[in-house]
């Protein structure tokens, strides 16, 4: 089973909107160890969004998650 391999859930501690030029934005949260190891995690693409399970690929003590 899968959730068995994930990490617990968790929330951002961080999250906003930066502008990237022709009235687009992209949305970003940070969760996990803000002193860890800095991870970014991209999604498959425009409109994809961000799911609350996509945080749990990474251990939040030693990432930093992006």
């Amino acid at each position: 089973m899968l959730s068995e391999i994930m990490y617990p859930e968790i929330e951002p501690y961080e999250s906003g909107h930066i502008a990237v030029g022709d009235g687009h934005s992209l949305y970003y949260e940070l969760c996990g160890n803000p002193d860890g190891k800095p991870v970014v995690y991209v999604h498959g693409g425009p409109g994809g969004g961000v799911m609350p399970e996509l945080r749990r690929y990474f251990d939040p003590d030693k990432y930093k998650i992006i």
